[in-house]
């Protein structure tokens, strides 16, 4: 049986599995150890890992689920949470949540919490016109007011 646990406090997760060793050859940050009698496996909490843990069939959450301080005047309701951890452990992802369920301060925080930790360092938002203002530049400047953010629409005179 494959078990997980994180431990918050010291950034890593506890993994008991039936081959460790196929966890320790494809993440070399990881150790092997012996806890009462039980081999477990002790892995960096860290975006990379959990991306690779979680293609090895293990559901782990992101660390944005534990480690980032959320900014704006209240905490994600639960589609918001799962929606931002989704969004910070791929690369590439559609948001289709319903209307009303919080995607774009979502979004926001998974950029910000990336943002913290260096991995990226811009975003752009390609969004209909109706929505590029009232509703994203005012969930920054609301939500987010140490980030920075332009609108950039109409001729591509304008633009530049």
């Amino acid at each position: 049986m494959n078990k997980a646990l994180i431990v918050p406090d010291k950034k890593k997760i506890l993994l008991r599995d039936t081959h460790p060793t196929r966890i320790t050859t494809v993440i070399p940050t990881s150790k092997i150890i012996q806890y009462k009698g039980v081999e477990l496996v002790v892995v960096p909490h860290e975006l990379d890992e959990v991306r690779v843990l979680n293609n090895m069939g293990y559901d782990i959450s992101s660390p944005v689920s534990h480690y980032y301080k959320w900014s704006g005047s209240y905490t994600p309701f639960a589609a918001q949470g799962v929606t931002t951890d989704k969004l910070t452990l791929n690369e590439r992802m559609f948001v289709l949540n319903q209307i009303g369920t919080g995607k774009t301060n979502s979004v926001l925080w998974a950029f910000d919490y990336l943002r913290s930790i260096g991995v990226v360092n811009r975003m752009l938002v390609v969004t209909p016109l109706s929505t590029m203002e009232r509703v994203w530049a005012d969930e920054v400047f609301e939500h987010f007011p140490h980030l920075e953010t332009q609108v950039l629409y109409g001729t591509a005179k304008r633009r530049v």
